[in-house]
């Protein structure tokens, strides 16, 4: 059995970036030794080129395996481009010609200027893995990889990931995602988690691949969604992915003592059991090879299901990770434990897996699942099913009180307490200065789900503490795009403001009210008889917030549409009134 080699551990994986990074210098010094011809010079380039030969050997033979495959690969990756740097500067000394000597030592200069990018990427790999493997709980792993992906992402807060997110799975697969897609979150955390420990590229690739099968025939795949059981399914599939790949990068680092070697084959098993034979039976029937419903399905042999998937070509690749044969062997109790590794006896004969095998096997696993999930759920949601939604995140094992906490933290506030009850939100912060507590609400709507009808902010700040409070439905509108291309989106802007409370008062007075409502008025009567619509709508809107003067006025401007010059004195009188609203100069100071 093959172990990977220590030398892979993140933490000795920084003291590589240092090596190469002190190495650098060292050719440099020494390749101009060489040119000046100073004694010595020639055997200290040897000394030089012989170490990154060294250093190259040490890489090549490391093993690629997960946690630690993305530092493998860019090991690797950092180490071929400083050799194409040497045979650069090598062949610049042994140019038979000075025009040949300087063109060769153009192109190893560009790629010396370009060797400190090259390993300040692969440390941001090491800092990201890093990161990961340093806290304990669960929890603090997902807010890690949030805050990675919205750092890599560039995203303000979650709102804004999400939608990202979504731009990237467009990039991907080629379709953007209909409203409502809901997966931006889960595709981040799962790229993230990717990033970090697995390998990112096959990932992508499987989510492409799986796409692919579960879009060509669409009423195959609905099929599935009419099964009060897949959703459920569903959901449970996806936490257990983050529970195993959570557990096993833990595993890797601290070493897997023979009894902690037990619950590693458990969660091998149960991969096989769950997230596996969900994607084996959505691959499956989409492609036309399993008609049974799902509820029947479901009750197959996993392991069955998994095997009949991986005879079709386009499946394989899709399905890599699950150990069929440890999942067989587990379930007749024939897995032998030792310090190493595992051996196991099935029919077919023994076979020996180490620890360090395992690991990647699971981590693999959870890839494959991981990229076909986000394929399924797009397919879904061409098909205006969703399986998720903005406040899904529970099913990632994320609780509302960690999510609003980076969500929050991401806009610059402190101290973020989360309070819940039976139809309400209360959140306790430190806000930034400078920050209006609407846009804080605003960057935390998304995450609030449908059960909650009230939300109320208390924030301090210099001055002491302050309250923003309100019916969550007013938040809604803000999270459908379609309303953006649309007045309403305005006049829901306006709405919000008027109907939630600062300090116990309407975040905007009366007269903020009628000078806006009249501005758009004023703007609409240009349009003749197209108008009504519209004035028709913000008359609603003074019926709704109590201002019985303005619908009046509203009223008269309706008739001065339809009638003209024709209209009596007094329509004239009421219409000039929202002229002299909307002229006027009115205190505004946004909470």
């Amino acid at each position: 059995m093959e172990a990977s080699p220590s030398l892979f551990q993140a933490a000795e994986m920084e003291m590589l970036v240092g090596r190469l990074e002190s190495w650098l210098y060292r050719l440099f010094a020494a390749v101009r030794s060489v040119t000046q011809a100073l004694p010595g010079a020639d055997e200290t380039l040897r000394e030089v080129v012989q170490e990154l030969v060294n250093e190259r050997a040490a890489v090549s033979a490391a093993v690629r395996h997960r946690p630690y495959l993305p530092l493998v690969d860019g090991a690797r990756a950092c180490i071929e481009h400083l050799v194409e740097t040497v045979r650069a500067y090598l062949a610049a000394l042994d140019a038979p010609t000075p025009l040949e000597a300087q063109r060769h030592a153009d192109v190893a200069q560009k790629r010396m200027d370009a060797s400190g990018d090259v390993l300040g990427m692969h440390m941001e790999k090491v800092n990201r893995l890093n990161e990961l493997l340093e806290v304990d709980g669960f929890q603090d792993q997902m807010v890690v990889l949030l805050r990675q992906s919205m750092m890599e992402l560039g995203a303000t807060d979650l709102a804004d990931l999400s939608a990202l997110a979504e731009a990237e799975v467009a990039r991907i697969l080629g379709t953007s995602p209909q409203y409502g897609y809901g997966g931006g979150l889960q595709f981040a955390l799962q790229r993230a988690l990717m990033v970090a420990q697995g390998d990112e590229d096959r990932f992508e690739r499987i989510v492409k691949g799986s796409f692919e099968i579960f879009s060509q025939n669409p009423e195959l795949l609905s099929v599935l969604a009419q099964s009060p059981h897949f959703k459920s399914d569903y959901e449970a599939a996806m936490l257990d992915l983050f529970d195993a790949a959570s557990q096993v990068a833990q595993a890797a680092v601290c070493g897997v003592p023979r009894q902690v070697g037990r619950s590693m084959v458990d969660i091998a098993a149960s991969l096989v059991e769950g997230a596996g034979q969900l994607v084996a039976i959505a691959l499956l029937v989409a492609s036309g090879q399993k008609s049974r419903p799902y509820d029947k399905l479901r009750q197959d042999n996993a392991t069955d299901l998994l095997r009949s998937a991986r005879t079709r070509p386009v499946m394989e690749n899709l399905l890599g990770g699950f150990n069929l044969d440890l999942r067989t062997a587990q379930a007749h109790r024939m897995v032998r434990y030792q310090d190493d590794g595992v051996r196991i006896e099935i029919k077919s004969g023994s076979q020996e897996i180490s620890w360090s095998e395992l690991n990647d096997e699971i981590i693999r696993a959870c890839e494959s699942a991981m990229g076909c999930f986000v394929g399924l759920t797009l397919a879904f949601n061409q098909l205006d099913v969703n399986l998720l939604d903005a406040t899904s995140y529970h099913s990632f094992g994320i609780s509302p009180a960690v999510m609003l906490s980076v969500g929050m933290s991401g806009l610059g506030c402190q101290e973020i307490f989360l309070e819940e009850r039976e139809g309400s939100w209360t959140v306790h912060l430190e806000a930034p200065e400078g920050s209006p507590l609407t846009v804080l609400v605003a960057g935390a709507s998304a995450l609030i789900p449908d059960s909650i009808e009230i939300f109320t902010l208390h924030a301090k700040r210099e001055d002491g503490w302050h309250v923003l409070s309100g019916p969550v439905s007013l938040l809604r509108p803000f999270l459908d795009p379609a309303n953006e291309a649309d007045d309403h989106y305005g006049l829901a802007a306006v709405r919000f403001q008027r109907v939630w409370t600062y300090d116990g008062q309407p975040c905007v007075t009366k007269a903020v009210i009628r000078g806006w409502t009249a501005r758009q008025a004023i703007a609409a009567l240009d349009g003749g008889l197209r108008s009504v619509p519209q004035l028709r709508v913000l008359r609603a809107f003074a019926v709704e917030v109590t201002d019985p003067e303005l619908a009046e006025s509203l009223s008269a401007a309706i008739r001065y549409v339809r009638l003209g010059d024709f209209v009596e004195h007094k329509t004239s009188l009421l219409v000039a009134k929202l002229a002299t609203w909307a002229s006027a100069e009115v205190e505004y100071t946004p909470v």
